[in-house]
Parts: structure tokens; sequence; C-alpha cells
């Protein structure tokens, strides 16, 4: 187990704090409109790339399909959690739209990052 997975399952944790055991009220006005949207997107990005950090760190490939539905199973079971476990908070198609964008937007610069290496032949 390297420090990208450790990471990573202490990223996951924290997300399941924020978005199911810690309810919003309370909550200041967001600073601009659909700024949960740039949350969800955050969120699944840094969680997908912590991910495939894992793998790029000791040169393997990254698993691109199973990292992605990885990130779909987290998405749904994250919005199913929010409306079944939480007050103030609902499932929304939008949110798991933002989350899936993240973790493809994380999963794309790693399949970049893989491809310049190799075109240099594995240095770098």
């Amino acid at each position: 187990m390297n420090k990208w997975l450790i990471l990573s399952m202490l990223w996951w944790c924290g997300g399941v704090y924020a978005l199911v055991w810690r309810e919003g009220g309370g909550v200041p006005v967001p600073p601009f409109p659909h700024f949960d949207k740039v949350a969800h997107f955050a969120l699944f990005f840094a969680q997908t790339w912590l991910l495939a950090k894992a793998w790029l760190c000791v040169r393997r490939p990254v698993p691109v399909w199973g990292l992605a539905v990885f990130a779909l199973c987290n998405a749904v079971a994250s919005e199913w959690a929010q409306a079944a476990f939480t007050v103030s908070r609902q499932a929304d198609v939008w949110d798991g739209l933002a989350d899936m964008a993240g973790a493809g937007a994380a999963l794309y610069a790693a399949r970049v990052l893989e491809n310049i290496r190799a075109r240099r032949g594995g240095r770098g």
C-alpha cells in the first residue's frame, strides 16, 4: 500500500463525512450559484486523481474503467445516502453528473500523463 492509496482512503472518509454525516443546516449562502456542483466536481476529481496516482507512482497502467466504475458507484451511493440519511440534503442527478465529470477529468489527466511518460520512454 502506498501513500497515495492511504491519502485516497482518508479523502474518501472526509467526502462521506462532508456529503452524508455533516448536515447542511447553518451553512452560509454559497459564494456563487451552483457552488455545490463545483464542490462535487472537485471532491470526485481529487478522489479519482489520488487513486490514479497510486498506480502512476509505481509505473503501472491506471485501471481507467475500474476507477470509472468505482466513481459511478460512489456517486450513486453518496446521492442515495444523502436522500436516505439526511434531513437538509437530497439526491440530485446534477450532483451525480458533476461527480462523474470530476472523476472523468482526473482519469483524462492520468491518461495524458501516462502517454507523456510513454513518449519519453518511461522517464518523468
